[in-house]
């Protein structure tokens, strides 16, 4: 049977994405929904075969548009697109073209994808460039704020047992002293949004980043949590837990003291003694500082948030943030162990750091996580409109600069 437009519906396209082995969360209807606030417009296309059981879909493609400025002209982005088993030249032939004639009603000059495939894979390359597009350069690309990384870092979470086992020892330090301090990890709902938003804004101040909106978040969250593919996670020092913790390494380095006291003297001992005198006088002072926070905010303070996103196998970490204080009880840590551990429970396979990171503080904190470096097949670019394409991308070139 011959491959044909399909015309489905906003449920039946996502449910294609989520089952697809090259879906992506940016393929669905809802993400579609989430770029509208921030001036985008979307279509999805479809393409399958019509069979007595009904249609067998075997590509799609949400197609994002941003209008230009001046010209009535946009520009046609299709986030980690299209969805379809490049190896099926007929499918992928009936999805560019029904793409290609969207785009173009839209007045689209350039359609640009980066398809959520391995660079290893060997049809995904040959069959864009036979097809007229081209391999877009960041670093020469106009629009590149368009762009998602190629590079990932992603976390197999199938076997938590086994990653626990090969992570590196200073992560299973970080997540037990996180354990132990008196932190308490919350999956909140929309309620926690106002927290993570306070947090984000005190990291893009700190990290020197812009920060969106809560709106930009309350909408994420509002089109996401229907399907359970959303979660807002946020991490709080508990200052009775954080007490008693205090206490009790107080109670136990006071015993030690004890039986050290009670030894022959010697260098070693003396230091021993030193170290333990040091950790009870410092535990003295965190339950008096405890007490003073429980007064004040009887649940405790906030000190990370972040924004967790799935789509059928794959989960995706879309944003972190944390407090500049206590950090050295490594919040973030517990945080991204129990998503890992509430997950992998409900399916999720693997954990999507994000991409490659200029910061080198990221960078070494996804590192510690075992995750292998995963490069999808890279952007690229078909002009619809060559000379009208080239216009746009100098006069988005002049306004990005200005």
């Amino acid at each position: 049977m011959t491959v044909t437009v399909l015309h489905l519906t906003d449920r039946e396209h996502d449910d294609f994405v989520r089952d697809h082995r090259h879906g992506h969360l940016m393929q669905t209807v809802a993400w579609g929904k989430v770029k509208e606030p921030t001036g985008w417009t979307w279509q999805r296309v479809a393409v399958g075969r019509h069979t007595p059981e009904g249609p067998e879909v075997t590509g799609a493609a949400l197609l994002l548009f941003r209008r230009t400025p001046v010209l009535p002209l946009a520009l046609c982005y299709c986030p980690r697109g299209f969805v379809v088993d490049w190896a099926d030249t007929e499918s992928v032939n009936a999805l560019l073209h029904e793409v290609t004639r969207v785009a173009k009603a839209n007045s689209a000059v350039t359609l640009r994808i980066d398809p959520a495939v391995p660079i290893d894979n060997d049809f995904v390359a040959p069959a864009l460039r036979s097809r007229g597009f081209t391999r877009t350069d960041p670093g020469d690309d106009a629009a590149k704020a368009l762009a998602q990384p190629a590079m990932r870092m992603v976390t197999g979470i199938g076997d938590l047992d086994g990653l626990l086992k090969e992570l590196p020892q200073g992560t299973r330090w970080s997540i037990r002293k996180a354990e132990k301090s008196g932190l308490v990890y919350e999956s909140a709902g929309r309620e926690g949004i106002d927290a993570f938003h306070d947090l984000l804004r005190t990291t893009g101040e700190r990290d020197d980043f812009g920060v969106r909106s809560k709106g930009y978040f309350t909408g994420l969250y509002d089109l996401l949590s229907p399907t359970d593919n959303i979660t807002i996670s946020l991490v709080r020092l508990d200052p009775a837990l954080a007490r008693a913790a205090a206490q009790k390494l107080a109670a136990e380095s006071t015993s030690q003291l004890g039986k050290l006291r009670s030894k022959p003297h010697s260098e070693k001992q003396d230091r021993q003694i030193e170290t333990l005198e040091q950790s009870v006088a410092n535990c003295a002072a965190l339950v008096a500082e405890m007490d003073a926070i429980e007064a004040v905010t009887p649940r405790g303070p906030y000190l990370a948030g972040s924004v967790f996103a799935t789509c059928g196998s794959r989960g995706s970490y879309l944003y972190a943030a944390s407090s500049n204080d206590y950090r050295n009880l490594r919040p973030n840590y517990l945080m991204v162990w129990e998503l890992m551990k509430r997950a992998s429970a409900a399916g999720v396979a693997t954990f999507d750091f994000g991409g490659i990171d200029a910061s080198e503080g990221l960078e070494e904190f996804k590192r510690q996580w075992n995750p292998q470096r995963l490069e999808y097949a890279g952007e690229f670019t078909l002009r619809l409109r060559p000379l009208a394409g080239r216009l746009v991308e100098a006069l988005v070139r002049v306004y990005k600069n200005r």
